[in-house]
């Protein structure tokens, strides 16, 4: 009785003292996805992908979230993202729509920070958590040198290695 008694206690100490996976490693990011343009197309008929870019890089920073000015910021460059290739027209009537879709209770599945397998709360990352979407960013099938200059705009200011 006394081995299954210490054997118990030696597991349970184990199990709360231990100095296991960082906080990344216990949630992770499920595969990325893009649809481009959620809902709304991703160019003019005359250039059907036109701004598409713009939406897939909203859509990155969608998939691993922070807090709500990230959210704000990450709706901003959408806009400015857009308006650069298409216009005020085009960029405020997107923005509007991304903005109005925040309201909305019925969600989409790539809501803010839908990319974490547990719910996340609406914060600012964790370095620990920013270094890890830093290497799942590294380890997309999409050009490296687009991916380097989107975790140079969103991690510059994290106190993380890039």
């Amino acid at each position: 009785m006394k081995t299954l008694t210490f054997l118990f206690f030696a597991l349970v100490f184990a199990l709360v003292f231990r100095s296991g996976p960082t906080y990344a490693n216990e949630n992770t990011l499920k595969n990325f996805e893009t649809d481009g343009c959620t809902m709304f197309f991703d160019g003019p008929k005359d250039r059907p992908n036109l701004w598409r870019h713009c939406c897939v890089e909203h859509d990155l920073r969608y998939w691993y979230g922070g807090d709500s000015v990230d959210m704000k910021n990450t709706d901003l460059r959408l806009k400015a993202c857009v308006k650069e290739v298409a216009g005020d027209t085009w960029a405020n009537l997107i923005y509007l729509g991304v903005r109005t879709g925040h309201l909305s209770p019925i969600k989409n599945k790539t809501h803010w920070s839908w990319g974490w397998t547990n719910k996340r709360a609406n914060s600012k990352l964790s370095k620990e958590e920013s270094e890890y979407v830093i290497e799942e960013l590294r380890r997309l099938p999409f050009d490296q040198e687009m991916i380097e200059k989107f975790i140079e705009r969103n991690f510059k200011n994290n106190n993380v290695q890039i």
